[in-house]
């Protein structure tokens, strides 16, 4: 009985271990959703509604982090400048 139940058991592990096995080799590469979106988008006509506002999302987000590089080049020149106008008065 119990030889029956450990081979049962061994069998039952090895046929779940094959299915996981082979459900994680077909998968393939994930697909975000992003890149779902955007090929999805990419299929649309040009004045499609949806499409120009996806377009429009991207050039803001682009333009947002060109703004933002622009900003943090502007404050890290402002602080060097900052530390050079600076005038050391002697103590005593």
């Amino acid at each position: 009985m119990n030889k029956k139940l450990i081979a049962g058991v061994v069998v039952g592990i090895a046929v779940v271990a094959a299915v996981a096995k082979s459900r994680s080799a077909s998968a393939g590469p994930k697909v975000t959703m992003a890149e779902r979106m955007r090929k999805c988008m990419e299929e649309m006509p040009e004045d499609f509604p949806p499409r120009v506002m996806f377009d429009n999302v991207q050039a803001t987000r682009s333009n947002s982090e060109r703004i933002l590089d622009l900003l943090e080049e502007q404050q890290n020149k402002s602080d060097r400048s900052s530390i050079d106008d600076i005038e050391l008065v002697p103590t005593s």
